[in-house]
Formats: C-alpha cells, sequence, structure tokens
C-alpha cells in the first residue's frame, strides 16, 4: 500500500463537533469536518488575512452572513467576506466542511478590499459550471464550485462520474491538493505507480508533484471534490488553460 495522508470519517460514529482533519498537510491550510445535531448553531467570526470556505455535505439548515440570511439543504458552499461572520443553525443533523486558508501576502490587500467579488459567495452544488479538461472523458462530469481569483491563492471544483471511468495521471507541481470523497465515492486513487482505495466520506492530501489520476470500476460511482491551493501566478495560469466551461448542465 502506498503510503499517503489521508483521513476516512465514520459517519454514523462521529460524535465530536469539529474533527481536524489531516493538520498541517498543507501549508497555511487548516480542514475541519463540523457536525452539527438539530437545533445547534455554530458562529465563526472573521480572522485577519484569512478565508473561510464551506461545504456543506447533507442536512437542512439555516447560513447567515452579511445581508443574507437563507434556508435551504443539502450540498451547498458559502464564503462569507473577510469582515462578515458566518452563522449556520441546523434544523437537521448537518454536516460540512471548514476550510480555513490563510491568504498570500501579496493578495492580502485586495482580499481586504472586496475587490474580489461580492460576498457572502453562494453556490449551490449542482448548479456549479461545467467544465471541461484534456485528463477527463467525454462522460465525466466536472463542476468549478469557486473559481479561480474569488478567493485568492484557492479554488474548488468537483469529479463525477460512473464505472468504467478514468483521469487521466497528471501532476501540477504548482498546485497543492487535497481530494474529499462524497459519502457515495468508491474509487481508486492512481498516485505514480500505486492504488490508493478512496470510498466515501475521506480526505486525502496528493502528494505535491505527483504524478495522480483516479479510477472508477463498474459499477461504482466517482464523486469527489478537489480543493487547490496555490501561490503565484503558475497555479492562476494552469486553471486559467485546463478548465474550460462547456455552456451545458448534464447530470446523470
Amino acid at each position: 500500500m502506498y503510503q499517503v495522508d489521508m483521513v476516512k470519517i465514520d459517519a454514523a460514529q462521529q460524535q465530536e463537533f469539529r474533527l481536524p482533519m489531516l493538520p498541517g498537510a498543507i501549508p497555511g491550510a487548516e480542514t475541519s469536518l463540523l457536525t452539527l445535531d438539530a437545533g445547534k448553531a455554530y458562529t465563526r467570526e472573521p480572522e485577519a488575512d484569512k478565508a473561510f470556505i464551506y461545504l456543506t455535505i447533507d442536512g437542512k439548515f439555516r447560513f447567515h452572513a452579511g445581508r443574507v440570511n437563507i434556508a435551504v439543504e443539502g450540498r451547498y458552499v458559502f464564503i462569507p467576506g473577510p469582515d462578515q461572520p458566518a452563522e449556520f443553525q441546523a434544523v437537521t443533523r448537518t454536516r460540512l466542511l471548514e476550510i480555513c486558508w490563510e491568504i498570500p501576502p501579496d493578495s492580502r490587500n485586495e482580499w481586504k478590499s472586496g475587490a474580489c467579488g461580492a460576498f457572502p459567495y453562494v453556490q449551490e452544488y449542482i448548479t456549479s459550471t461545467q467544465y471541461r479538461d484534456k485528463n477527463k472523458s467525454d462522460k465525466t462530469i466536472s463542476r468549478e464550485m469557486v473559481r479561480q481569483r474569488i478567493v485568492p491563492g484557492f479554488c474548488m471544483g468537483s469529479v463525477e462520474s460512473y464505472g468504467y471511468d478514468k483521469v487521466a495521471q497528471h501532476p501540477h507541481p504548482m498546485l497543492d491538493q487535497f481530494f474529499f470523497s462524497f459519502p457515495e465515492n468508491d474509487v481508486d486513487v492512481l498516485i505514480d505507480d500505486f492504488k490508493v482505495p478512496m470510498k466515501g466520506d475521506t480526505l486525502l492530501h496528493i502528494p505535491l508533484g505527483s504524478n495522480h489520476g483516479v479510477e472508477v470500476l463498474e459499477p461504482n460511482h466517482m464523486h469527489y471534490i478537489w480543493i487547490d491551493f496555490f501561490l503565484g501566478q503558475a497555479g492562476l495560469d494552469r486553471l486559467d488553460s485546463s478548465h474550460k466551461p462547456t455552456g451545458q448542465m448534464r447530470s446523470f
């Protein structure tokens, strides 16, 4: 077995309100799984030079930040602005991924000034812009949940398909990356010459610079998110050139 940094969560047995996941794996990034029982609330105050990105996995809940106060359920992305407290109130048991990212020093003025756009950023998962890149088949559905430049040095998207399918192996030494798998995911992650099984509710760190891809066998479901962290122009150039919106809205 090829050794990579990964953590698997047993959602049915999860008792901790906050579960840190792979601390220290990526400099400047902190990732935690939050579990809110029905009726519970969670508030996060802003911190200087940090962005907080939330991906809700399941549950019914209310989200409030700035002028946004909405009751929804299921998979969404929320990013409060640099001066906005964020609050989640769970109607049913709700699980969410919290990603805290330290803004790169050369982008902090841009982040503080509001030049990155209007916040809070709210994106329903299923309506995210779909894109194509050369490493994926025509069958695969790829979604951009947080496009580059919304949060400096950060972007996030997803890959969905059914077996048999494959994401071709490729390196990107300018991007540090996590994979987080939705509960239904059941794939093998290909890292250099090894296969690493990744089932649902798993956070995995892709070794920086490794030649990596993903394979899904029939009849399994491939459904995971990639979370990218980068410094400088090289990461932006890579994402700008490789992610091409399709103009379509496909589903399985």
